[in-house]
């Protein structure tokens, strides 16, 4: 017997018709028939007593009714449980990240969601600026992201891994004059018109920043998040701009010429953020760790 047969013979129990329970049943009625027949059969005994005028059960149909119905009841409970259960261990962890990190950090990313099936790891690309507000307003619970520290109630752990940071480069059409150079200084970018990342970046802010390092105030012609866009922009606006050196690899925009930023400051550490006083949960640490393994 099983909890299928079990179901059956109580809803022919409770309807007293077998046509009626085989509707409610979505089954055939030869097929329900067939089923209690068999259930007959196993238990070696009679469980209902059928006449053309009267549907009844008989004493040992009557204690499988009373004692079958607390079982599928109990059955059933202990399904929800179970589902509660394995809703409960669903975890969503929302991680913000720049382009350049999701690049640097996929395989370790891959990774984290090959092994935890029951985290949905939502990412969330933004410039680190960005990034910290985002995460000091609970709208994301981890940031991989770079330094400096903004945002006041979260805290960026330094990252020692293979990838620690990002240099940084100019980026230049090679029509500009400073395409000769292998590096370049900050100050002979004083004239330049520049093609910048928003304020929600880093060296966005590097560049519209009016209390930047710079030591002049740089003449930005256009502004965008995708720095692919703004490669692209260099040799039509006749602009240059500033970018973490490590994209050079994934860029396919000809004509251009990166340049080492010849500067004690050429170099951006990033790390992993979190909210002060935030309570990991084992899924987070679990992908942290994951991090830290690049």
């Amino acid at each position: 017997m099983d909890i299928r047969q079990l179901r059956y013979f109580i809803e022919v129990a409770n309807t007293k018709n077998l046509s009626a329970a085989a509707r409610n049943l979505f089954i055939t009625q030869p097929a329900l028939s067939y089923t209690i027949k068999q259930l007959e059969e196993e238990l070696e005994t009679p469980l209902i007593q059928k006449t053309n005028e009267t549907f009844n059960l008989t004493t040992t149909g009557l204690l499988l009714y009373e004692r079958g119905t607390e079982i599928v009841e109990q059955f059933d409970q202990m399904l929800d449980e179970i589902k509660s259960h394995t809703k409960k261990q669903h975890e969503t962890i929302k991680v913000g990240l720049t382009v350049l990190f999701a690049i640097q950090f996929m395989q370790e990313i891959s990774t984290f969601i090959a092994t935890h099936p029951n985290v949905e790891l939502r990412l969330i690309q933004e410039g680190s600026h960005r990034l910290q507000k985002l995460l000091q307003s609970e709208v994301i619970d981890i940031g991989l992201l770079s330094f400096p520290l903004i945002e006041k109630d979260i805290e960026i752990e330094p990252l020692q891994t293979t990838v620690n940071g990002y240099s940084v480069s100019v980026v230049v059409p090679n029509s500009n004059p400073l395409a000769k150079k292998s590096s370049v200084s900050f100050k002979e970018l004083e004239g330049q018109k520049f093609s910048s990342l928003t304020n929600d970046y880093m060296l966005g802010r590097l560049l519209e920043n009016p209390t930047s390092a710079l030591g002049f105030q740089p003449n930005i012609l256009f502004t965008h998040s995708d720095w692919e866009v703004l490669v692209h922009s260099l040799t039509r606006l006749n602009t240059i701009c500033i970018l973490p050196s490590e994209l050079q690899k994934s860029s396919r925009v000809p004509d251009v010429t990166w340049l080492k930023l010849d500067d004690k400051n050429n170099f951006y550490p990033i790390g992993i953020a979190l909210r002060k006083n935030y309570v990991c949960s084992s899924a987070v640490s679990d992908f942290i760790t994951c991090i830290k393994q690049n």
